[in-house]
């Protein structure tokens, strides 16, 4: 198998049933080897129930889990690799905010050995935004980044850390969410940590990406939990 999709998901049952059909006409077009496996966090509404009964081609495997339990987009992103059976394992948020032309890329770039992970970004200069955050949500984006690269200096080289769209080798995967620990906002901060200590062969990729107002993201909670967690990443 040669791609493991994973998106993670949190009460989108509007989305959850494009999201899948969007992304297996994609893998079918494509001719690409895959399955689909959609990461619950205790979703309150119809979101499991949508996903499990959504019909796509029977060649890919489309698998519904969850734990029963809220604990955060980390966790299941990390519940949903942790099960993956692909080459590459690609997480990717809800919405369809990135053009899936994005998928071929990654996997061009990972397949050919140029690198081991692949990480979309909204800010290189090939980068396409149709639909902008929000003006508030712009301001806490930007002062999120600059925090973020004063408190883990070694991520200065990246332009994007938080875009929901993240690919990395199968194995590889595996190895660096099983000792991942962030199940919340700062999880995509942990890997790329994790993966620069092992070593791994980064590249962000352009992207085309429209914004999804319906978010999940509270300002409040969300503040607490980067201080948090930042703390942990850094002295622990």
């Amino acid at each position: 198998m040669n791609l493991s999709i994973v998106i993670p998901v949190y009460n989108e049952a509007e989305k959850i049933r494009n999201d899948i059909i969007t992304l297996s006409s994609y893998l079918m077009e494509k001719h690409i080897s895959g399955e689909i496996i959609i990461s619950d966090d205790a979703s309150t509404d119809d979101t499991i129930k949508i996903a499990s009964e959504t019909s796509i081609n029977e060649s890919i495997p489309l698998s519904v889990i969850s734990t029963g339990e809220h604990r955060g987009k980390g966790n299941a992103v990390r519940q949903g690799i942790l099960q993956s059976k692909g080459d590459v394992v690609l997480f990717i948020d809800s919405g369809n905010t990135v053009k899936l032309d994005a998928i071929s890329k990654g996997l061009d770039l990972i397949q050919g050995g140029e690198c081991q992970m692949v990480i979309g970004s909204r800010h290189l200069s090939g980068s396409v935004i149709t639909k902008p955050l929000a003006f508030q949500r712009q301001i806490v984006s930007k002062l999120f980044r600059i925090f973020i690269k004063l408190i883990f200096p070694s991520l200065w080289r990246f332009s994007d850390t938080q875009c929901g769209f993240k690919m990395v080798k199968g194995e590889l995967a595996k190895t660096l969410y099983s000792e991942s620990v962030i199940n919340g906002f700062l999880f995509d901060i942990e890997i790329l940590k994790k993966a620069q200590k092992h070593n791994v062969a980064i590249q962000e990729i352009p992207i085309e990406w429209t914004c999804d107002r319906d978010s999940r993201l509270s300002f409040i909670p969300t503040i607490w939990e980067v201080i948090r967690d930042s703390w942990k990443l850094k002295f622990k």
